[in-house]
């Protein structure tokens, strides 16, 4: 029986050296960079996503009296999303894909499916944040409502959307990187990360 290579893991511990945090495997021996970045981006996110879907539960389930502060965290969470969510997949679209393509061609098709889902997620951000500024003290009683509906309906969405393709990423693609990539290709996509993420 073949056993399993060892599973990097999101644990972070820092280095001694130079006190930046990289990914540990269950053994202990450091993993490589690239993946502790893009795990650590994807716990932020996961955290992010359960406030934003418990926010727009409660847009639906709970009184007028907490709707203020539900569209807040709505908004609070939309804002993280597309801020450095958008930043983490820009990364990933003009360097890790890009990279990945090139080094391990039969993840082509997993990469061209969350790429996809980048674009359903701009969109659905875009349509968010259009549906949040058009809420209104002035609107009638049943324009508000139908406009709430909407706000819930694609934050809903998103909640899904988001925790799914980050689970694709991490299982179908960052796991099979780490397993595959030589010695120096990590090395070079590091360097290749390093320098995307240093710009202004």
């Amino acid at each position: 029986m073949v056993s399993d290579p060892p599973r990097f893991v999101a644990e972070v511990e820092p280095l001694a050296k130079n006190g930046e945090c990289v990914a540990v495997n269950p053994n202990g021996k450091v993993a490589n960079e690239f993946l502790a970045q893009l795990e650590e981006a994807h716990k932020s996110a996961f955290g992010e996503i359960k406030k934003f879907e418990e926010a727009a539960s409660n847009l639906q389930f709970e009184g007028k009296t907490s709707i203020g502060r539900n569209l807040k965290q709505v908004r609070s969470s939309l804002d993280f999303f597309r801020s450095s969510l958008l930043q983490h997949i820009d990364l990933e679209e003009k360097i890790l894909f890009p990279f990945l393509k090139l080094h391990i061609p039969k993840l082509e098709s997993v990469i061209h499916l969350v790429v996809t889902e980048h674009e359903d997620a701009r969109r659905n951000f875009d349509d968010l944040e259009l549906f949040l500024d058009s809420l209104s003290n002035q609107m009638s009683e049943m324009d508000r409502a139908k406009m709430m509906k909407k706000v819930q309906d694609t934050a809903t969405y998103l909640v899904y959307l988001l925790k799914n393709h980050l689970r694709v990423e991490d299982k179908g693609i960052y796991e099979v990187a780490g397993h595959e990539l030589k010695v120096e290709e990590k090395k070079e996509l590091e360097g290749a990360m390093g320098k995307f993420l240093s710009k202004p």
